[in-house]
């Protein structure tokens, strides 16, 4: 079985997840930079046509209904992870804050998360979209040995009433434990029709500690509201680990 699990994640014995050495001191900084951008086609006319002179039948130009827009943010900082404990459920609590040189920038919140990159935060607090990539992949067992198959890959699918999320996960290399994965990431409606998320990530894992290293997240979310109009926007989150006092097992 040892040889088995050394086989499908490298020069690494994997034969078991390493518990996440937690102690009430327990944190982790990340240097992060984060932006946006979002291209909206928005029907702001009743009339999508040009007008016709009633009297010469010929068209008078004008509106087609649709405007264009455009806009952009961008912010960088830091990220504080306290870890608190694991819960008998295999939930690992901690809180998590964020300081940006300019707009992100929120107060502690309490958040559990889980292996299969589930989160759950106080909804009372303010927790910004790239908090929630840094969390999906602090979880303990996120790199479960027994889920990997013959190529070091593995799947998490997480229906939820009618929003469907898949991802696929790969480790694309594995030197002594330091881990490169590639994440892709489908969220839309379970009918397979309408608005729809895609996340292409490239993450690094230290296996050992349980914890990511780095995260590049590029996330592409198209929203269609039909007659109204469309908006596409695009997501960049990068963090890298900057300190930690999380030890080894």
């Amino acid at each position: 079985m040892r040889a088995f699990l050394a086989l499908l994640v490298g020069a690494l014995m994997l034969s078991a997840q390493p518990a996440l050495a937690v102690t009430s001191s327990s944190q982790l900084v990340y240097s992060f930079s984060y932006g946006s951008e979002q291209n909206i086609a928005a029907r702001d006319a009743s009339d999508n046509a040009e007008t016709v002179d009633s009297a010469s039948g010929s068209l008078n130009g004008g509106s087609n209904g649709i405007s264009h827009y455009h806009g952009s943010l961008s912010d960088k900082g830091t990220m504080t992870v306290q870890i608190v404990r694991e819960q008998s459920d295999g939930g690992l609590i901690l809180s998590i804050s964020e300081q940006g040189e300019t707009t992100r920038r929120a107060p502690p919140a309490t958040c559990v998360v889980y292996g299969n990159t589930s989160v759950i935060c106080d909804p009372n607090k303010t927790v910004y979209p790239e908090e929630y990539t840094l969390l999906r992949f602090l979880g303990p067992n996120f790199v479960d040995p027994s889920q990997l198959d013959a190529a070091r890959h593995w799947t998490i699918s997480q229906p939820n009433g009618t929003q469907s999320v898949k991802a696929d996960y790969t480790i694309n290399a594995n030197n002594g434990g330091l881990m490169q994965i590639g994440e892709h990431r489908e969220i839309g409606p379970a009918s397979g029709k309408g608005n729809s998320t895609d996340v292409q990530t490239k993450i690094g894992y230290d296996f050992s500690r349980a914890v990511p290293t780095s995260v590049d997240e590029y996330v592409t979310q198209r929203v269609d509201s039909g007659i109204s109009g469309t908006s596409t926007t695009v997501y960049q989150t990068t963090l890298t680990l900057s300190s930690s006092t999380v030890a080894k097992p």
